[in-house]
């Protein structure tokens, strides 16, 4: 069994509970940092979906006479 906590280390207090949770034989720990959404986005060239929609819709007329 598995059981996953993500704990916010900004406190002393959640630092010194890692710091033991690490001493524990049967504990392992992963640090993640959380990724920022826009900047995410930006690395794939997203756009709104709005855009999206937009674009979509205007391929839709131009190359499709009957839609």
């Amino acid at each position: 069994m598995i059981t996953l906590v993500e704990i916010n280390t900004k406190t002393p207090q959640a630092k010194q509970f890692v710091k033991f949770t690490r001493t524990l034989p049967f504990v392992t720990v992963f640090e993640t940092k959380k990724k920022c959404f826009s900047a995410e986005v930006a690395k794939c060239d997203g756009r709104p979906a709005s855009e999206f929609f937009c674009e979509l819709r205007r391929q839709v007329k131009e190359n499709f006479s009957n839609a």
